[in-house]
């Protein structure tokens, strides 16, 4: 069995899921998902919720029983070296050791408890129709979502994501500026027609009194598309340029996105320290500025 512990937004929750699809399948093994993280209280950490329950998913909440005693236990320093031991003899146990990617990880057995981010596609390259499809919704969106995914995948279409909420003073992540958005919109324009921009945010209030565009702009908030996050993801997933900041939530936006000729720009720092290298989490034919 192959048992992932969640954590963060719905864009991390799929990194996490793709890669325990991934080796589930390789060793014809269950996987399922350990959502305890999120009834913990944290207080720097954004609250978050389980998400992933939207998609077409292959994988089953764990029973609390079926967790190794060890990760159950409350956190402290005896347990934390606990778990530095069970897992050097427990081979089968992926601890995330940093950002990058670790091709280790992939030749894991058929029992697993997997903790980390796992941004990377490295780790389900190869396997990326069975992520696509295990991504798509499990219900049809409302239907004037679906109208306006109609009309975004049917017009040379730019998603622009601006993420702000928790990321506005925070201190690992860097709030992207205006410029960056203009210099994206420069380079698109250089190789491509825009047709209209679409935006998409956590604070779009913000976002439509202080970013102003030379093309038709539909700024798309929450009295639109509501408080849930898989419809912006739907909307995002049928342009077919896009923008984005250092957000995983719009990573697979870009990600998912089928459209031919499809551009990519992503920002050249991902994190705010900038000693941490992100090459692994971008693919190579992404742009980065």
């Amino acid at each position: 069995m192959i048992i992932v512990r969640l954590k963060g937004g719905l864009g991390n929750q799929m990194f996490q899921y793709a890669l325990g699809r991934v080796l589930s399948f390789k060793n014809n093994t269950k996987l399922k998902l350990d959502p305890a993280f999120f009834n913990l209280n944290f207080k720097n950490i954004t609250k978050r919720s389980y998400d992933l329950d939207v998609f077409s998913i292959k994988a089953e909440i764990v029973e609390k029983s079926e967790i190794p005693f060890v990760f159950r236990l409350p956190k402290s320093k005896i347990v934390i070296y606990l778990i530095y031991l069970f897992r050097k003899i427990i081979k089968s146990s992926g601890q995330e050791k940093s950002f990058n990617f670790d091709k280790n990880i992939l030749s894991i057995g058929g029992n697993a408890y997997l903790d980390g981010y796992w941004q990377s596609p490295k780790y389900f390259e190869g396997f990326e129709n069975i992520i696509s499809k295990d991504f798509t919704l499990k219900n049809p969106p409302a239907q004037n979502i679906r109208n306006l995914a109609e009309e975004i995948a049917n017009t040379n279409s730019l998603c622009i994501h601006v993420r702000r909420g928790d990321y506005v003073g925070n201190k690992k992540h860097e709030v992207v500026d205006n410029y960056y958005y203009r210099k994206g919109i420069e380079y698109i324009k250089n190789y491509a027609q825009i047709d209209k921009i679409y935006v998409f945010s956590d604070d779009i209030q913000w976002c439509e009194k202080n970013m102003k565009f030379d093309f038709p702009t539909m700024f798309i908030g929450e009295e639109y598309i509501g408080k849930k996050d898989e419809g912006n993801l739907f909307l995002m997933s049928k342009c077919k340029y896009f923008i984005i900041p250092n957000s995983t939530f719009s990573w697979w936006g870009a990600w998912l996105s089928e459209r031919e000729g499809k551009m990519i720009i992503a920002p050249k720092q991902w994190l705010r320290d900038a000693s941490i290298n992100s090459n692994d989490l971008i693919p190579k034919e992404w742009i980065r500025i």
